[in-house]
């Protein structure tokens, strides 16, 4: 017996790191930094450039993060197809908290955030979940009233990352105001035109930032040459629909729903297609349709018409308000299925989700 359980400790130890790398990945994310603690080749392992590298090219994770964080975050796997559990009770409670994005690992948050619309009176915070550590940013120096925000990485190192603000200056003017993890400032990073945006989240991809604005456009925002493209809507039917921007691995999205006397009816998702060299150029595809079967299912799963989704890799997740199921849509089989239910003492909390890759870098003091 003792020959055995030094047999396995040696072929452990023996196995090639990037071999190793993989096992880890498969990991359960509430043991990743429960697993750090085995030995130093492991801490090691976790923290190395590769296996950072391995996961920022695997499948997201979901996070389900709740807006007071005594309460428990789940955390979907796409890999063992299993909920877990992770708290961010690391973060100071005793005040709500909205989660607004992610990257690189890390979550963008407000605590405290002001019952008024867009007054800079919040503040914000990056934190890393695995890591169970945060910061608290600096407050801002030119926007006096935030319209939308994201969080971006900024180059390969995962512990760099980049937050962008759009908001009227003391001024009334409309400008982007950038906070640079390397050098701890805010500086402006572009302005405007005059615009109104619809809500809080905004997204980046391919290098642009996006939103919805109040006037039922898209906003895209080209960050390196500081150009503003206003968008139509992908149909001229926009008006009767409820419309939510995702943003995928693999582009823009615009979900669309149609509703009759209150009552969810239909799904359309449309694809934004536009040239390299300029948004201009852009058009519209619609690429599927929730089918009216699973429409009725999921209208079911909640006891409102309200449903937020979000984008990860190559899925579109779905979830009605206050529901215990997620409904995916799969970008490349063009297929839905459901995930696994969550625990029932979650049912009524209200919960953001979000995508979130599991990056090991960052560390905050």
């Amino acid at each position: 017996m003792g020959a055995l359980r030094i047999r396995k400790q040696t072929m452990w130890s023996d196995l090639p790191d990037h071999l190793m790398e993989r096992i880890l990945e498969c990991l359960p994310v509430d043991c990743f930094f429960r697993f750090r603690a085995v030995c130093k080749t492991w801490n090691t392992l976790f923290s190395s450039p590769h296996f950072n590298s391995i996961a920022r090219n695997s499948q997201p994770f979901l996070i389900l993060c709740p807006a007071k964080t005594q309460l428990p975050s789940l955390i979907y796997s796409f890999i063992t197809h299993t909920w877990r559990t992770i708290s961010l009770s690391f973060i100071p409670h005793d005040c709500p908290i909205n989660f607004r994005g992610s990257a690189s690992g890390l979550l963008l948050a407000d605590i405290n955030a002001n019952v008024f619309f867009g007054f800079n009176s919040s503040m914000l915070c990056v934190c890393n979940p695995l890591t169970q550590t945060y910061t608290t940013l600096p407050q801002m120096v030119f926007v006096s009233r935030i319209m939308a925000k994201a969080i971006l990485p900024a180059g390969n190192k995962t512990e760099e990352y980049t937050v962008m603000v759009v908001g009227r200056s003391s001024s009334d003017k409309v400008i982007v105001e950038a906070y640079n993890s390397t050098t701890k400032t805010w500086k402006v990073a572009g302005s405007i035109p005059d615009v109104i945006i619809r809500n809080e989240n905004m997204f980046f991809c391919k290098g642009s930032l996006f939103c919805v604005t109040a006037t039922g456009g898209i906003m895209a925002y080209n960050i390196e040459q500081e150009i503003t493209t206003i968008m139509a809507m992908p149909t001229a039917d926009a008006e009767n629909l409820s419309i939510r921007l995702v943003c995928c691995k693999t582009g823009v999205f615009v979900v669309g729903a149609t509703e009759d006397n209150h009552c969810l009816k239909g799904v359309i998702m449309w694809e934004l297609v536009s040239p390299k060299t300029s948004m201009e150029d852009y058009k519209w595809e619609e690429i599927g349709k929730m089918p009216s079967s699973v429409c009725e299912e999921f209208r079911r799963s909640s006891n409102s018409n309200w449903f937020e989704c979000v984008g990860m890799g190559d899925k579109i997740c779905f979830r009605a308000n206050e529901s215990m199921e997620i409904l995916v849509y799969d970008l490349n089989k063009s297929s839905w299925n459901w995930l696994p239910k969550f625990p029932a003492d979650l049912r009524y909390v209200s919960m953001r989700c979000l995508p979130l890759e599991i990056m090991t870098g960052t560390e905050f003091s």
